[in-house]
């Protein structure tokens, strides 16, 4: 499991394109069905989405989720120079990217093909983060919980029948911890007195990654104490995670 920071991406006008402007939002809307497309780039012809950061950012990890490419290059601070990573023939709707940290003023993506060719390259969502926190120990089976809450308004109606509106779909999970080192309980401590919205990856993996990920705060107090009398035994408790709202 990992903490991310929250998605540095978060406004337009940090966006620099050479199509695709009407659907621009759509890459950090936090809604994968709504996807970012070019226009006119239905070709093999490359199409370069520049991420301009409001000041020198860590950067660990790039989610890119529910899209149609195939052939995609990253860089950072140059469209050219600074590579990140490059995928050639890559088959999978939703890449988890982690890289070692490097201090980035842009970040290029460069897109080349798609998987089924002669289409607009899509992307329903963009993520630009740093790492937090991958969990040196994760829950078990039973200490982990999680569920859509979906929001909805039920009409019945007068014959008995039932109208509902669906409004969204928000995400939360109870995680579990038992006998947990020290620093990991640190770790866990400076997270939760952040206060700050955090990306929570539970499965992540560079590879046949399920595209699983949810800006998430830190709901309730912090129970983390002692696991038994003597403390050597490490530190128990539990971690509530809401989806934020929007997107």
């Amino acid at each position: 499991m990992d903490f991310l920071s929250a998605n540095i991406l978060d406004t337009t006008t940090m966006v620099m394109i050479d199509s695709g402007t009407i659907t621009v939002k759509f890459l950090f809307d936090r809604n994968t069905s709504t996807k970012y497309s070019t226009d006119g780039y239905n070709s093999d012809t490359s199409s370069v989405i520049s991420i301009v950061l409001n000041e020198t950012t860590s950067v660990s990890h790039i989610l890119l989720l529910n899209h149609n490419l195939k052939k995609f290059s990253l860089f950072y601070d140059s469209a050219t120079a600074n590579s990140i990573q490059s995928f050639t023939t890559n088959s999978e709707t939703s890449n988890y990217i982690s890289f070692s940290t490097i201090s980035a003023k842009s970040i290029q993506l460069q897109v080349d093909e798609t998987m089924a060719g002669g289409v607009e390259k899509e992307i329903g969502q963009l993520v630009i983060a740093e790492r937090d926190l991958a969990f040196p120990q994760n829950p078990t089976i039973k200490q982990f919980k999680s569920k859509i809450d979906r929001k909805q308004i039920k009409h019945i109606m007068p014959d008995g029948g039932v109208v509902l509106f669906n409004i969204r779909d928000k995400y939360r999970a109870t995680i579990g911890l038992r006998f947990i080192s020290t620093s990991f309980y640190n770790s866990l401590l400076t997270i939760f007195e952040d206060a700050k919205p955090l990306y929570y990856i539970p499965f992540p993996t560079t590879s046949s990654w399920d595209g699983k990920a949810y800006q998430c705060v830190w709901s309730g107090d912090f129970d983390f104490s002692y696991s038994a009398n003597v403390k050597e035994s490490g530190y128990s408790g539990n971690i509530l995670l809401e989806e934020t709202t929007s997107g």
